[in-house]
């Protein structure tokens, strides 16, 4: 069973330290796990997956794959991290067009909001606004596209082997990017 824990970056500025309850598959069951015995190569930077022998058949490994949409090293990964084990931090990143149209609306909205209650004073014979909904005519597109990033950053059944996602590495992606370094 995986941790999972939830990193919020950029806008945000908070960090959740608990593992979360997230269910992908029967194999994934989460449950809370305080203990914490380090086997990391990771500065909470990277993956630490890229260098551990066991790559080429980890169901978590595979799980991280699914989560990025990326081709997988094994599609039907045999062995699986004991109980409690890995830790995974999910980085939230929301993209600038979003924050910008965010920020906008924030600077924007006194002006907006007056500009509504002239409207339905307008369309309301003179009646004051209160407490009715207001619709500003002003449209912001906060759609924009918010990136995950999911990272193996602690694991018990970690085995070092340098490079060992390199030598493995998915032949969609060897094809796609011949230079690809994984970080």
């Amino acid at each position: 069973m995986a941790k999972f824990f939830l990193i919020l970056g950029a806008i945000f500025s908070c960090t959740v330290r608990e593992s979360i309850a997230f269910t992908p598959t029967p194999q994934f069951q989460l449950r809370r796990n305080n203990q914490h015995q380090r086997s990391t190569l990771s500065s909470l930077q990277m993956c630490i997956c890229i260098h551990c022998a066991r790559v080429t058949n980890c169901s978590a490994y595979h799980f991280v794959e699914q989560q990025h949409s990326q081709p997988h090293i094994n599609k039907h990964p045999t062995w699986e991290p004991r109980n409690g084990s890995p830790t995974i931090q999910v980085h939230i990143r929301p993209d600038d067009t979003s924050k910008r149209e965010l920020r906008k609306m924030w600077e924007e909205h006194e002006e907006e909001t007056r500009r509504a209650e002239e409207a339905f004073a307008a369309e309301n014979n003179g009646q004051d606004v209160d407490g009715t909904p207001l619709f500003g005519s002003t449209q912001y597109d906060l759609t924009g596209t918010t990136t995950y990033e999911y990272d193996v950053v602690e694991c018990e059944d970690f085995v070092e082997e340098r490079g060992a996602w390199v030598k493995n590495m998915p032949e969609e992606i060897k094809i796609a990017n011949p230079h690809f370094v994984p970080t």
